[in-house]
């Protein structure tokens, strides 16, 4: 007579067991499928040693991008040419840079566009033993300039002399060109007794040995320009911003919050005190500082707005000699300043 034989119960295994977890912590479980997918990645061309770095070591040391649902991918370039030629050849996909080169390639039949970032800052250095103590005392001295004849603050510095002073600095001064950190040397060492550089090499300058005889953005309304006019920007074709338009408001909303972190932040400073090769804590401060004049303060004036202003910079431009960063017409061409990505 047949009877039922107890069932038998066999231990799993420990490797059994390993298995049943890999399974559903690995790529095919459950768990794998509610993880959120890779994000998509934003290229961003930068100057290497260049400020924007600082942003961008914040954004990417807070997870800034991720949380505004991309990666940050920066790509660093020897110069400022190289970013430039990796987004006209579609090796990156934001650069920052001056709304005159958008202007000037878009008068090109270029579709780059401009995001305001900063306005423009800088200004003139003086020694305080040079006896240097107005505009007029420049007249038969000589000036450093961090750039080039066409630099735009040594081309509002001439336009502003001509207007409250009746002289102009490239006639009646004797300029000397050189590259931002070597005139900050040839400052240093006396070589020139005043100097026109940009705002991160000033801030190099000690304050017990040089002051800020004149602010570039000082200069701005006297020539009838706002002080808050942008210079530089964030930089991307219209083609890439239709395309990708969820991307490219989410790059500019974590710009801004990195923005807004490093300069209220000095915790942030400190961290980011070897970018920034200040030799002490001094100097970082009057960095930190130099930094947060160039901030753009309340909202821009809208494209239209700032397009008025930037026909006038442009007409300054020409008038004073610099027609090269200039569009051949001497006109900004329409959607040099982008419109926005809409609702």
């Amino acid at each position: 007579m047949w009877s039922p034989r107890p069932c038998q119960f066999r231990p799993l295994g420990f490797g059994f067991l390993v298995l049943a977890l890999a399974s559903l912590l690995s790529p095919s479980g459950a768990r794998a499928r509610d993880a959120p997918a890779t994000p998509p990645a934003i290229r961003v061309g930068t100057l290497k040693f260049g400020t924007v770095d600082w942003e961008l070591d914040v954004m990417a040391r807070h997870g800034i991008d991720r949380a505004h649902g991309f990666a940050l991918e920066q790509v660093d370039y020897a110069g400022k040419d190289g970013a430039a030629v990796a987004l006209q050849g579609g090796a990156v996909d934001v650069i920052l840079t001056d709304w005159l080169w958008v202007a000037k390639r878009r008068a090109m039949g270029g579709d780059f566009t401009f995001v305001p970032h900063s306005h423009l800052t800088g200004g003139l250095m003086v020694r305080k033993d040079s006896g240097i103590g107005g505009l007029a005392d420049l007249k038969g001295r000589k000036i450093g300039i961090g750039g080039g004849p066409v630099d735009k603050s040594w081309i509002l510095l001439r336009a502003y002399a001509l207007k409250t002073a009746g002289f102009d600095p490239a006639r009646d001064s004797t300029p000397v060109f050189a590259a931002p950190p070597l005139l900050n040397e040839t400052l240093k060492r006396g070589g020139v007794p005043a100097a026109l550089n940009f705002w991160q090499y000033n801030a190099r300058l000690p304050e017990a040995e040089f002051t800020e005889l004149i602010k570039i953005e000082d200069v701005l309304p006297a020539l009838g320009l706002s002080a808050d006019l942008p210079l530089l920007g964030w930089v991307f074709s219209d083609r890439w911003a239709s395309a990708h338009p969820e991307l490219g408001k989410a790059y500019l909303a974590a710009a801004a919050e990195a923005r807004r972190l490093l300069a209220t932040s000095p915790e942030e400073w400190r961290a980011i005190q070897p970018l920034t090769q200040a030799e002490d804590a001094p100097m970082l401060e009057r960095l930190r500082r130099a930094y947060a004049a160039g901030i753009m303060t309340g909202e821009p004036a809208g494209t239209a707005g700032l397009a008025v202003q930037a026909q006038r910079m442009i007409d300054l431009l020409v008038r004073l000699g610099d027609r090269d960063d200039a569009p051949a017409d001497g006109k900004l061409p329409p959607g040099t300043f982008f419109a926005g990505f809409g609702s």
